[in-house]
């Protein structure tokens, strides 16, 4: 926010000081709910198709601006959006053939 506490007293800075710590808690929030969407792996062919298709315009424009630079993980390891995303995808895929593989070989 572009907004700064000097000069407010009493219950105009309590005011602030709320919305100050909502503000935070919801891009807190923001940033929980959009890490469980970027680990959650497709289970299907459908579902790896349609996470590309949902994906491919949030990569179109050359900064991005509805992405983070960067998502930082829980052992503090770092990615991109992009390298966390092919990383589920191909996750997702080799979930898929080894699971065909299986089928296969108690067929």
């Amino acid at each position: 926010m572009a907004f700064e506490e000097s000069g407010m007293e009493g219950e105009k800075l309590a005011k602030y000081k709320r919305l100050v710590a909502a503000t935070d808690a919801i891009y807190d929030s923001l940033d929980d709910v959009g890490c469980d969407l970027i680990n959650t792996k497709p289970t299907t062919l459908a579902g790896i198709l349609a996470l590309c298709r949902y994906i491919t315009p949030l990569f179109e424009e050359e900064d991005s601006p509805d992405l983070p630079t960067h998502i930082l993980y829980d052992d503090d390891t770092t990615a991109t959006p992009a390298e966390a995303l092919c990383y589920v995808i191909g996750r997702a895929a080799e979930d898929l053939m080894n699971a065909a593989v299986g089928k296969a070989v108690q067929s």
